[in-house]
C-alpha cells in the first residue's frame, strides 16, 4: 500500500488520537474545551470583544482528536455496535462517534476515525482463526467495517503481539498466519470504498521479548499485509524504567523497522506509567527522579522528541484515571488525565492544541483528507490559517493558469490549429491479495 493509500499525513504533522474508553475520551474533550473557554475569558476580560469576530466563538468540536481508541475481541466483538466493559471502562465504538458533532472547527462536515485494538487471544485464538472456527466472527467484523461512520479505521490485529504475557510468543508463526487470514478475508469481503478506509496495524509493545531467539521479523506478516506499524510507550522514556519494561532503544528499534519497510508509524498506546504526578510509581522510581521533577519534561517532552525524530504519523494518548478501573486498580498506571495537573494541562494546550511547537497535531476532520489540509486545533486569530497545501496550489496557481491558458489558446483551437488528444487517467485497480484460506 502506498503512503497515499495508507493515509499518511504530510511530513511534520501527526494525527492526534485519544482513548481508551468512552468517558475518558469525553472527559478529555470537555476538559480541553473548558480550559480554553476560561483562557479566552481571562484574555478578553479587559478588552472590548467584537461579537461578530468568529475567532472568539470556540466550539467543542475544535478539541475533538482525529481518532478515538477503542477495544474489542474477535470472539465476541463486544464494544463495536454495543457497549461493554472489560473492567477498563466503557468500550463502545459507535458511542464514541456519537459523542460530538461531526463537524470541524471551520464548520465543515467531518468525521473522526477509529483506532481499534482487536484482541486475538494468544496462540489459542490464532489457531482457531487459522482453522476457520472464527470465520463467522470475521464476517461480522467485515460488516462493521463496511458500515461504520468512521472516516478511517486503524485495526490493530493482536496488539502488542510480542508482549510475553499476551500468549503469542510460543508460536509466532500462528500469529502471522492469523494476521494474514484476517487481512485477506477483510480485503475480499469489503467494498472498494471500505477497503480505502481500513488500515491494518502491526503493533509491537516496544520492550524485550519472551526469548532472545525472537525478534520483530519472527512476528512480521509481510509488507503486503501490514499498512501501519505501531509501538507502545509507557515507561521506556523514564530513567528508572526496569529492563523488562523496555528502554527508548526498544521503541526506536520498532520505528527503524518501520522506516526500513516504508510504513507509516503510530504510537499506538501511550501514557506516563506511574501517573502524571507519580503517585502510583514505585519508591525506587520516586527516588530516581533526580532533576526530572517537571512532569511535562519527564514524559511528554520525551515522547514528543521521539515523534519529531522519527516523524511519527499518529500519537494515541490514553487519558485515564487508571486506578479507578477494576482491571487496572493498583497495577501502577496511576492518574494520567491531563486535567489532573495544571502545569501539564497548560503545556498540552500550548504545544498540542495551539501548535506552539515544531509540529502540527491534527484533529477532527484531518483523516477525511489524510492531512492534506491542515485541521489542527490552533485557536484564536490563527484558527483558520493553514499551511500551503495541494488545495492552495489548485486554487491559486493551477486554476488561474488553466483559465489564462484557455483564454489564450481557445481562438487557436476554434480555428482548428490544434487538435486535442485524449489521455486516459484511469488507473487499473490492483487485484486483491490471493486467498490464503487453503493454507488452513
Amino acid at each position: 500500500m502506498s503512503n497515499e493509500a495508507a493515509c499518511r499525513p504530510p511530513s511534520g504533522t501527526t494525527y492526534l488520537c485519544v482513548g481508551q474508553d468512552l468517558f475518558s475520551v469525553n472527559e478529555y474533550v470537555t476538559s480541553q474545551y473548558n480550559y480554553s473557554l476560561h483562557a479566552d475569558i481571562n484574555s478578553t476580560a479587559e478588552e472590548e470583544v467584537d461579537v461578530s469576530d468568529s475567532t472568539h466563538h470556540l466550539s467543542v468540536s475544535s478539541f475533538v482528536p482525529s481518532a478515538f481508541m477503542v477495544y474489542t475481541d474477535l470472539q465476541t466483538l463486544r464494544g463495536l455496535w454495543t457497549a461493554t466493559d472489560y473492567g477498563s471502562g466503557i468500550q463502545y465504538a459507535d458511542g464514541l462517534l456519537d459523542l460530538f458533532p461531526s463537524i470541524d472547527h471551520s464548520q465543515t462536515a467531518a468525521s473522526a476515525g477509529l483506532q481499534i485494538g482487536l484482541w486475538l487471544n494468544g496462540t489459542e485464538g490464532c489457531l482457531s482463526i487459522c482453522e476457520g472456527d472464527l470465520d463467522n466472527q470475521i464476517e461480522q467484523l467485515i460488516t462493521y467495517l463496511e458500515n461504520t461512520r468512521a472516516s478511517k479505521i486503524f485495526l490493530r490485529l493482536g496488539y502488542e503481539f510480542d508482549n510475553p504475557s499476551f500468549g503469542y510468543s510460543d508460536h509466532p508463526e500462528l500469529y502471522i498466519l492469523a494476521f494474514q487470514k484476517i487481512v485477506s478475508d477483510c480485503r475480499k469481503g469489503l467494498s472498494a470504498e471500505a477497503q480505502a478506509r481500513v488500515m491494518f496495524v502491526w503493533h509491537s509493545w516496544g520492550a524485550p521479548m519472551a526469548s532472545a531467539k525472537l525478534n520483530l521479523h519472527s512476528f512480521y506478516p509481510g509488507d503486503a499485509y501490514v499498512d501501519w506499524i505501531g509501538v507502545s510507550i509507557f515507561q521506556q522514556v523514564l530513567p528508572w524504567s526496569p529492563s523488562w519494561s523496555g528502554q527508548v532503544s526498544d521503541v526506536e528499534n520498532v520505528l527503524k523497522f518501520a522506516q526500513e519497510h516504508n510504513k507509516p508509524t503510530m504510537i499506538a498506546e501511550s501514557t506516563p506509567f506511574g501517573g502524571i504526578e507519580l503517585k502510583q510509581a514505585s519508591n525506587a522510581a520516586k527516588e530516581s527522579i533526580n532533576g526530572t521533577s517537571d512532569p511535562w519534561d519527564r514524559w511528554y517532552g520525551q515522547v514528543i522528541h521521539i515523534i519529531e525524530k522519527y516523524d511519527v504519523d499518529m500519537w494515541c494518548y490514553i487519558n485515564c484515571d487508571w486506578d479507578s478501573q477494576p482491571q487496572w486498580h493498583n497495577v501502577g498506571f496511576g492518574e494520567t488525565r491531563l486535567s489532573s495537573n495544571k502545569e501539564v494541562m497548560a503545556k498540552w494546550h500550548e504545544q498540542i492544541m495551539n501548535g506552539q511547537s515544531n509540529r502540527t497535531f491534527l484533529h477532527l476532520g484531518a483523516l477525511d483528507n489524510c492531512g492534506s489540509t491542515a485541521v489542527s486545533s490552533k485557536l484564536g486569530s490563527d484558527s483558520d490559517q493553514q499551511w500551503f497545501t495541494p488545495d492552495h496550489f489548485l486554487s491559486f496557481i493551477l486554476v488561474p493558469f488553466i483559465v489564462a491558458s484557455a483564454a489564450f489558446f481557445m481562438p487557436y483551437y476554434m480555428l482548428g490549429g490544434i487538435r486535442g488528444r485524449d489521455r486516459s487517467t484511469k488507473r487499473e485497480r490492483r487485484p486483491l491479495l490471493a486467498d490464503i484460506n487453503e493454507k488452513f
